[in-house]
């Protein structure tokens, strides 16, 4: 069968693209399987940048991103095929191997639509590829569960590494055609390692598992229980409105109206520069995070005390009521860090291209509170002693983790419940009176360091621009002056 690509543009003319989409979707349809919805992605760079080794297989390259990287196929190709092996040697099917890789080839189709990009090549390849990797997986799972470890547990949940659960079913459903049924071959070996690995307490409720798109995504459901409606969406980076006071609208409209005023043009992007300094607002500083102080700070200077939510009670579940602030258990080990960086990467991306919807940012404005209220090692031992955190993880690690970790991609909008409880941990942090002192002190000192900064800036415009009269006539003069004036608000903008 021929390998058909819809991500492929057409090289030329419409005809061509309309007998390709026309093509693409009837094959789709002649597969009696639901198209899975797009959920495995190439993770952006900007994460990537943070932590290069979080996202990248080290050992077990799966799936289409990773699994011919040279360096991962040169050293577990043959471990690959043994994996195989494994699996299918108990059944004493013959050729059965040839019958898993024509059952994936037949949903080739309906496998495309999983991945953000999927190359152009032979479906053959493809059908072998999907098989090796999905035995792969299911042997590493089952060894899992037999003996308590995989070649690389935290290769096995990376967002680029998995492999679309609708390949997965079309193995069980080979393996399963001499008439045996093989009970839950899939659910049971997720629901294990996802528990063994997760740094949360996974929801009680079962999963459905007809809707599950991998490994990750099962996890990621079990962590969040996606049933409960949804107060947090996700906007772009700058797309949350800032509302201007009066008096800096008024200045805006004077400067338009100035500006019809022969000679005055050059000098305006010096008044505009000014008034930037002077009504930047604090609500422009902070949009792009959660604003929380730490545990130390809480504890000692706003007497909030800290306290373990029920062992039933997940990432949802953090609450602030008379003066405690209960926290669900989070268990941090080496492998932590990847298992984490992975479920909020596939968070963001699924939250930003879900065309059905259902996606929030619960997993990362908890991580964000976290990354708040954790700055020092003595908040993790605080923590700790309360049995809030656990894990093999030192103190000094968890801190790093939580500091390296970057605020949300974009920006989180709405009043969720955590987003009031740190409204409330806020208000009583800052109704302290040394708080209240602190802070009004603070903004003093700002407004002064601006007007100094303001004065010193023009009174040395002012005289370089005294002097570039003397030197200069004419359009020359006009332009020495602007070049001058752009230097010193370069300075102006560094202070």
């Amino acid at each position: 069968m021929p390998s058909i690509n819809p991500f492929v543009a057409p090289t030329s003319g419409d005809q061509p693209w309309v007998d390709q989409m026309r093509k693409t979707l009837k094959t789709q349809l002649s597969v009696l399987i639901d198209t899975p919805p797009l959920s495995i992605f190439s993770v952006p760079q900007i994460l990537k940048d943070e932590k290069p080794e979080a996202y990248a297989p080290q050992k077990i390259g799966l799936g289409l991103k990773h699994h011919f990287r040279t360096e991962l196929y040169s050293n577990m190709q043959q471990n690959k095929l043994t994996a195989v092996e494994r699996v299918i040697k108990p059944y004493q099917i013959p050729d059965l191997e040839d019958r898993v890789a024509e059952r994936i080839k037949n949903i080739i189709p309906v496998v495309s639509p999983c991945y953000d990009s999927f190359p152009e090549t032979d479906a053959d390849a493809f059908a072998w590829l999907f098989a090796i990797d999905g035995l792969l997986l299911l042997d590493q799972l089952r060894v899992y569960f037999e003996k308590g470890f995989a070649i690389d547990e935290k290769d096995l949940i990376m967002l680029e590494n998995q492999i679309p659960m609708v390949v997965l079913k079309e193995i069980e459903k080979a393996l399963s055609s001499n008439g045996e049924h093989v009970e839950e071959l899939w659910e049971s070996k997720f629901r294990y390692f996802a528990e063994s690995n997760s740094p949360f307490l996974l929801s009680k409720e079962a999963i459905d598992f007809n809707r599950v798109n991998h490994l990750l995504d099962y996890m990621y459901h079990s962590i969040i229980n996606n049933e409960v409606s949804r107060d947090v969406a996700y906007l772009k980076p700058g797309s949350i409105p800032v509302e201007k006071s009066a008096a800096a609208e008024l200045l805006e409209a004077i400067i338009k109206a100035a500006g019809l005023i022969p000679g005055v043009k050059p000098f305006l992007g010096i008044i505009e520069s000014i008034i930037k300094i002077l009504y930047q607002t604090d609500k422009e500083k902070m949009i792009q995070e959660i604003r929380v102080p730490s545990v130390s700070e809480l504890g000692d200077i706003a007497r909030v005390k800290f306290a373990l939510s029920t062992k039933e009670e997940g990432i949802r579940n953090i609450s602030f009521a008379n003066g405690t602030c209960c926290l669900p258990v989070i268990t941090l080990n080496y492998d932590s860090e990847v298992i984490l960086r992975n479920l909020m990467a596939y968070e963001k991306l699924m939250a930003k291209n879900s065309l059905m919807g259902g996606f929030g940012l619960e997993l990362t404005e908890y991580v964000d509170f976290m990354c708040g209220i954790i700055d020092t090692a003595n908040d993790v031992k605080v923590l700790r002693e309360l049995k809030i955190i656990q894990g093999d993880l030192p103190d000094e690690e968890i801190v790093k983790l939580f500091n390296g970790i970057g605020r949300s991609l974009g920006n989180m909008s709405g009043q969720s419940m955590l987003r009031q409880t740190v409204a409330e941990l806020n208000k009583v942090y800052d109704n302290v009176l040394s708080v209240r002192i602190k802070k009004e002190a603070e903004k003093q000192a700002r407004a002064v360091a601006r007007a100094l900064t303001f004065l010193v800036s023009i009174s040395g415009t002012l005289v370089l621009a005294r002097e570039a009269l003397v030197q200069a006539s004419g359009s020359k003069m006009t332009q020495l002056i602007i070049n001058i004036v752009t230097k010193q608000m370069a300075v102006l903008f560094r202070l």
